[in-house]
């Protein structure tokens, strides 16, 4: 596994289990391979076309926790089509982390929770969404779950998104 990015990362994503499972390359091998892949320089990849198989979810993640750049570049000739590269963000991470040991415990938590018990509590914040009540504080309150592990669950989420105090249904980006 890459020294950059922590295996629970890629292990607690259903979609990159999803997306691999169907694959002859082991999950290590093809999360390592497609990391390195884009940390060098921005690379023209066609989701779906690639010596790992169908990779648009993996590609999707990675965006998704901001580790992946997408530009288009402009064809040298005048007849050719933009085309997307990718390149990835981060190469290296230097932290230096204060925080109360209950905090930490949450954010593990959620981290590290079975997909199918994860789907729960997002199908719960999603249905509290649909009801019009979007704010942090509201949600956690009427769920009666700390408002760090809400932000937690929406972090982790590809079906949600967090914009400062308010959780919001993710929009399904193009790669």
């Amino acid at each position: 596994m890459h020294k950059v990015l922590p295996m629970f990362f890629f292990k607690s994503s259903k979609y990159f289990k999803e997306t691999f499972k169907s694959s002859e390359y082991p999950f290590e091998l093809m999360v390592k391979g497609l990391y390195e892949v884009f940390a060098e320089d921005f690379k023209k990849f066609p989701p779906g076309v690639s010596w790992f198989g169908d990779v648009t979810e993996a590609l999707k993640v990675l965006k998704h926790a901001g580790m992946l750049e997408v530009k288009w570049r402009m064809p040298s000739e005048p007849q050719g089509k933009p085309e997307k590269e990718y390149h990835v963000s981060y190469t290296h991470l230097s932290a230096s982390i204060y925080s109360p040991l209950k905090d930490l415990n949450t954010i593990l938590e959620i981290v590290s929770m079975p997909d199918d018990e994860f789907d729960e509590i997002v199908e719960k914040i999603i249905a509290e969404i649909d009801a019009g009540r979007k704010s942090v504080p509201y949600i956690s309150k009427s769920l009666g779950l700390d408002p760090l592990y809400i932000r937690s669950v929406a972090k982790r989420s590809l079906k949600l998104t967090l914009k400062g105090q308010l959780v919001e249904l993710a929009k399904d980006e193009e790669l």
